[in-house]
């Protein structure tokens, strides 16, 4: 009989040497207060009482130096309590280690128990290269969309190779490689991509799907982008939220997201800066960035599956988009591309695995997924099919990979 002893893996945290505090307390504790507004809503929803909460903040606090939580006067249901920004930062950081974690045990865990589930053709499972399993570090908005969870399931369907992600932004994921801890990554940071493969650590990079991004913001249009006068496209509309002085959130975490901000601002001769440009430190994803801006009243740059997903309609217009015709070709389009990491710079990479996940990407099937992903709820599609043929790479140890 085979033992489950995922369960007995448990993450504590140490204070000063000598109080353990559970993680998973602490950090849920965070979590609610971050969604509630409240310590008091944030331990009832978790079945533990308002003074052992405080106890377990203060602890934490005085052991890491750090102001965790803000505690207000009103809120939600009676006294208020936000995170400081560091005790979102400490939150996300926790959520990226033990999502991490997670998976890399899982990881473990099958490779010593194979699952018995049988895949729809189990005469492909036994011609499938390498380990049956495989690790993809991947950007938030095919993860919040559930299109990844979709593909991941019908791979496995048709393979017998599970593929577990990693949710981060382009940037961290593309770190996350460069650690050898996953096999692939897929991402929207065109300009990271490039230098991943060009330094030698990708082998391989293959457009799969697209979307377009928007600038979002509140329906009152403080910076006036919608006045009849302004016919430019969206570097005039960012002029005008500096100009103007309205409040716009940004990514601020080098995501796929945020670096095309920046070079946005860059084009328009813009250094953002000041009150009005606020960093959603702690905010994980376009999603959260969509609600902080729609809290605050400001402007947002998101990818427009995001935008639909969050049922913002009402709440955010979109006021600057490819569908508009206002902004120049490629200036707001968004390519997600899988990028496979080269296995002699990490050994333990499941090349032959991630081969034939970049194959299977472009199939027909992988094809049809992508282009039916969200019409029944929205009536039309979240993400665009890129038809770019795909040549596998050379195999890597035979050289002609940029130097190898």
């Amino acid at each position: 009989m085979e033992k489950d002893f995922s369960g007995d893996f448990k993450v504590s945290l140490e204070l000063e040497g000598e109080k353990r505090i559970s993680c998973n307390d602490l950090f849920t504790l965070l979590e609610n207060i971050l969604q509630y507004g409240s310590i008091s809503r944030g331990a009832s929803e978790m079945g533990i009482s308002y003074r052992y909460s405080w106890g377990m903040v203060g602890a934490a606090e005085k052991a890491l130096g750090l102001e965790l939580v803000h505690r207000q006067v009103g809120g939600y249901e009676g006294g208020g309590t936000s995170l400081s920004k560091e005790g979102r930062e400490l939150l996300e950081q926790y959520k990226s280690f033990k999502q991490e974690v997670d998976i890399q045990l899982e990881h473990f865990i099958n490779r010593a128990s194979p699952r018995k589930d049988p895949p729809d053709h189990p005469e492909t499972a036994n011609d499938s290269p390498g380990e049956k399993h495989l690790l993809l570090a991947s950007t938030m908005e095919p993860v919040e969309s559930g299109l990844l969870d979709v593909l991941e399931e019908a791979f496995f369907q048709s393979t017998g190779v599970l593929v577990r992600h990693i949710a981060l932004g382009s940037g961290r994921a593309l770190e996350m490689a460069q650690k050898g801890r996953v096999d692939m990554v897929l991402t929207h940071a065109p300009a990271l991509e490039e230098e991943f493969i060009r330094d030698g650590w990708g082998i391989s990079k293959i457009p799969v799907m697209a979307n377009d991004f928007i600038l979002a913001g509140p329906a009152a249009d403080p910076a006036g982008i919608k006045m009849p006068e302004h016919r430019g496209g969206v570097k005039e509309a960012f002029r005008r939220i500096a100009c103007s002085g309205a409040p716009f959130i940004s990514r601020g975490d080098r995501s796929g997201t945020h670096l095309r901000e920046l070079h946005i601002w860059e084009g328009a001769g813009v250094i953002p800066g000041g009150d009005w440009y606020i960093l959603s430190s702690g905010i994980v994803g376009n999603m959260g960035v969509l609600r902080l801006a729609q809290e605050k009243q400001a402007y947002t740059l998101v990818d427009r599956a995001t935008y639909l997903l969050s049922r913002s309609q009402g709440k955010m217009e979109i006021f600057i988009g490819t569908e508009e015709g206002t902004s120049l070709p490629g200036e707001l389009e968004n390519v997600f591309s899988l990028v496979i990491v080269n296995p002699r710079r990490v050994s333990a990479v499941n090349y032959e695995g991630a081969i034939l996940f970049s194959r299977w990407i472009q199939e027909e099937k992988a094809k049809q997924i992508i282009a039916k992903f969200g019409k029944e709820n929205f009536g039309r599609s979240l993400f665009a099919n890129i038809n770019i043929s795909f040549s596998p790479p050379q195999n890597p140890w035979c050289g002609g990979l940029g130097g190898w």
